[in-house]
């Protein structure tokens, strides 16, 4: 029995760089949200629509990776 240690470097390398990259569209979207509470509670309207832009873009983005890694994960949508 041989490992394959390069693929196994590769393999890690991926699941960081993924989780990596769904924690940051995360925090976007959680930080776009602040952005939007923030403005309306100072009542700032300059900005408000293309944070509101913003916050929708990045939570559907994470809505997104969700549903694919369930269908990724369910055998009966393939």
């Amino acid at each position: 029995m041989s490992i394959d240690w390069s693929s196994l470097g590769l393999v890690t390398l991926v699941t960081v760089a993924g989780a990596a990259f769904i924690l940051s569209v995360t925090s976007a979207a959680v930080r776009m949200l602040a952005a939007v509470r923030l403005k309306r509670q100072s009542g700032q309207v300059k900005g408000l629509h293309l944070a509101e832009v913003a916050a929708g873009f990045f939570i559907a983005c994470v809505v997104g990776i969700a549903v694919f890694g369930l269908w990724l994960l369910i055998p009966y949508f393939h």
